[in-house]
């Protein structure tokens, strides 16, 4: 049904003194603030009660817009070109603090800017929460409440929709009583939880007025509830009782519950299928036999009642199928419990495409959202999207999708988030199964607030979390300290006992001490194929340059942070061919390729470092499983120049390791290694008083109760990837493409659209400061400013004769060395 919306009264500006009163104009007329008032309403205390607050979800959307019953505003719609900007969301944040609804208070203030931090209480002056509310309680009759008061004759709440709350006296700092309570991690998450709600809520009510989009998931849902609520109601000027916007809001939870119920019994059945398939094959190796073990185990356990939603490990050697068992457990557990999605978070957007692929292919386009900066809808102007595009474009934006599959970066930064774009899909993660792959990759420096957004999600939000990799960390000492009752139950779903993972056996690593790089290189150039990783790229052009002279230089490949990820990618398709086809293939790498990616030599070499790197570099090594283990060798090696001081506690933890345990793939060796690294990192120190290696930035102090509730200084600070580079980008041309040339002359004309920095994404090489420096100074880059702001630059590679496609970019002489891959 194509909304109608009212139209204002003929030429009269102050009509709005009386009525009627409208929140937004389109192209086919008004929508009342009634009507918008109670539509985002009601979708935000749906969306709300998946964390048990409708009420505050309710409120905060019935509120949000409070302040468009000023005259100010209402003159700003009907005549926009003579009228300025007007506050409209201060005065419903006003409402909810004098009712003591804070926390609503603080996600209706934030809606559009974001949510700012609290601040002490007392503060007058500034940006933050308080000093906002000071100043609009002091201004009395003047103040932003007072100037919208006609709303309160279209707004009848009763006194026991608030009777949860605290009032308080609106004077003075009043508003700091009713942020004790919030004022604490539990509280500030509940926040962003509340303005995600309120967020989707206002931004689909929005849409579906002004373009009525039929290829948006919510569309039904929204016409459903326009048709419940009745839209000669919502034209009019008094809102529905207060008991029909509540029912009405537990009726958009019960969509949202069905149809996520839906999707998981569709996708279990799908699984179902494929896992019966494997499990009934008669023609089984002895691994397929194990890997068949793991499978059938996910598959009971997910359809288990006893398994309830919380936290899991699923530890599972690289090759036993975990990425299909792990996604069977998630959705048969989902249904059986009745949580709405899987949300599927990986390390590297390196190894992505291959997981979306791989569930593409099992449960179809349609129920799979890959969110990440390099997923090719996001590479697409709306006008070259297709069908699945526009889809997963809308789906990105709240993560309404089935099976959502992102980065570790993108789901955690969100998590601490203070903008709106980034928490309004947060309220999808609750009751949401929650995959962490290859969970030994959670940054060190965020440690401990990432385990305390996984505990507090379990917790508080009724959401599972697997843990899922073949190199368990030792983090049950961090979630012991980050849940209520300081003993984190973690069951393991995997069955391999320790001999189980023995068949798993693919390779023996043999210590052989210190190699110069010469030496190293002769030795590499023995092997027909074989593959090297080194800890700087540095090392990996000079091994590479010894290599390309002394044999085949077709078959010798380097691979580092150097090459472009389009280069790096063509690269990689051409060394799994020659790989396949038996034919000279000798790679040289930084540990960009230990992170997932699907590539199978008979032998490998490790320059030492800690011991789950060495462990994933094994993992590249007799992938398939085609030859003996003890004839799979993976040789670990010390060489000249040292290594980067970020290694430095991993090599000690290593080292550690080694000289207890003979067996360097067994399980007690990966949990000595990871338990001995987590007590250096926390200074030797159990809890939280432990040094700041765990948590660089002091996020979880930053939550506490007397820091004034900086939502957006955590949100400054908390950032999963810190290096001070800068991205270089590559006009790059070769026999298929000249796509980066394309590009490049594109941002040198200042010709920048939504998608144009995206697409440069796979042409960057991102250098450090000194070496940038060094390439202006040689005239090898071009400036280009950024929109006109000539103090933010671009960089343009003009020198090409500095990259090659082979070997990325040369630093002549700069020393490439440092934390890059």
């Amino acid at each position: 049904m194509r909304k109608t919306g009212s139209q204002p009264q003929e030429n009269d500006v102050h009509a709005c003194s009386s009525g009627p009163f409208y929140a937004r104009t389109s192209d086919h007329g008004y929508e009342t603030c009634v009507e918008h008032l109670c539509m985002a309403g009601c979708l935000s205390g749906g969306f709300a009660r998946r964390f048990g607050h409708l009420e505050d979800g309710l409120l905060a959307g019935v509120f949000h817009d409070f302040g468009k019953y000023s005259r100010a505003f209402q003159n700003r719609i009907r005549d926009p070109e003579h009228s300025g900007r007007v506050d409209h969301s201060t005065a419903g944040a006003q409402m909810l603090v004098q009712y003591g609804r804070s926390m609503a208070a603080l996600a209706v203030a934030g809606h559009h800017a974001g949510l700012a931090d609290v601040g002490s209480g007392r503060e007058l002056e500034g940006s933050t929460f308080s000093a906002r509310m000071n100043k609009a309680f002091s201004a009395g009759n003047h103040g932003p409440l007072a100037l919208a008061g006609a709303g309160q004759h279209q707004i009848e709440i009763p006194q026991s929709a608030f009777q949860e709350g605290i009032a308080v006296d609106p004077r003075g700092s009043s508003q700091s009583t009713c942020m004790r309570n919030a004022a604490c991690y539990s509280g500030m998450m509940l926040t962003r939880m509340l303005l995600s709600a309120l967020v989707d809520g206002d931004r689909l009510d929005a849409e579906f007025f002004t373009s009525n989009r039929t290829d948006r998931a919510e569309h039904r849902l929204l016409e459903q509830l326009k048709k419940r609520l009745g839209p000669d109601a919502l034209a009019g000027e008094q809102t529905p009782l207060w008991n029909v916007l509540r029912e009405a809001a537990s009726a958009v939870a019960d969509i949202c519950d069905a149809d996520g119920n839906a999707n998981m019994e569709r996708l279990a059945g799908i699984v179902e299928n494929v896992a019966q398939r494997y499990l009934a094959n008669p023609n089984k190796t002895s691994l397929d036999v194990k890997r068949c073990e793991l499978l059938a185990q996910c598959l009971k356990r997910g359809q288990d009642e006893s398994y309830k939603p919380g936290l899991y490990t699923l530890t599972a050697p690289t090759g036993s199928g975990k990425t299909i068992a792990s996604i069977t457990f998630a959705l048969e557990h989902a249904r059986t419990h009745g949580l709405q999605r899987v949300i599927y978070v990986i390390p590297y957007t390196s190894i992505i495409d291959q997981t979306v692929g791989k569930f593409e292919e099992i449960f179809g386009s349609d129920a799979v959202l890959p969110h990440y900066a390099e997923a090719p809808y996001q590479l697409k102007d709306e006008s070259d999207m297709d069908e699945t595009d526009l889809k997963r474009a809308l789906a990105a934006e709240n993560w309404n999708a089935p099976i959502v599959v992102t980065t570790a970066v993108q789901f955690f930064e969100s998590l601490y988030s203070n903008k709106t774009s980034r928490c309004r899909k947060l309220h999808n993660v609750a009751k949401s199964v929650i995959v962490f792959d290859e969970a030994q990759t959670l940054p060190v420096p965020y440690l401990r607030p990432c385990v305390k957004a996984i505990a507090e999600l379990v917790e508080r939000y009724g959401s599972t979390a697997v843990l899922c990799t073949a190199t368990q960390p030792e983090l049950k000492p961090l979630f012991d300290q980050s849940f209520a009752d300081e003993d984190a139950h973690i069951p393991e779903i995997s069955p391999f006992s320790n001999a189980d993972r023995d068949a798993f056996r693919r390779v023996t690593i043999e210590r052989i001490g210190d190699i110069g790089l010469d030496a190293l290189a002769e030795r590499l150039d023995d092997h027909r194929q074989v593959l090297c990783v080194v800890n700087t790229r540095k090392k990996a052009q000079y091994l590479y340059g010894r290599l390309a002279q002394n044999g085949d230089m077709e078959g010798t490949f380097c691979l580092t942070t150097l090459q472009c990820a389009a280069d790096r990618k063509r690269l990689l398709a051409t060394i799994r061919d020659r790989l396949a086809a038996g034919e000279t293939c000798r790679v040289v790498s930084t540990s960009l390729i230990e992170a997932g990616v699907d590539v199978d030599f008979p032998v490998a070499y490790r320059e030492k470092t800690g011991l789950d790197s060495i462990v994933q570099t094994a993992g590249r090594c007799n992938r398939e499983g085609k030859r003996a283990a003890d004839e799979s060798m993976v040789y670990v090696f010390s060489t000249e120049g040292g290594h980067a001081p970020y290694l430095e506690q991993n090599i000690t933890a290593y080292h550690t390791v080694a000289d207890r345990q003979v067996d360097l793939m067994s399980s007690e060796a990966i949990r000595l290694y990871f338990g001995e690294l987590l007590n250096m990192l926390s200074g030797g120190k159990t809890g939280p008083t432990g040094n700041d290696a765990l948590d660089k930035h002091g996020i979880l102090a930053l939550h506490g109760h007397d820091r004034g509730m900086p939502f957006e200084r955590i949100a400054e600070l908390f950032r999963l990837i810190e290096t001070p580079t800068v991205p270089v980008y590559i006009p790059l041309t070769d026999a298929t493409s000249d796509e980066g040339a394309r590009l490049c002359a594109q941002l040198e004309r200042g010709d920048i659209d939504r998608t144009l920095f995206r697409k440069l994404g796979k042409y960057a090489v991102n250098v450090w400061p000194q070496h940038l420096e060094k390439l202006l100074s040689m005239g090898a880059v071009l400036p280009v400013g950024r929109d006109g702001d000539t103090e933010e630059n671009c960089y343009i590679l003009r020198d090409m004769s500095l990259y090659s496609s082979r070997l990325g970019l040369r630093m002549d002489g700069a020393s490439a060395d440092g934390i890059f891959v």
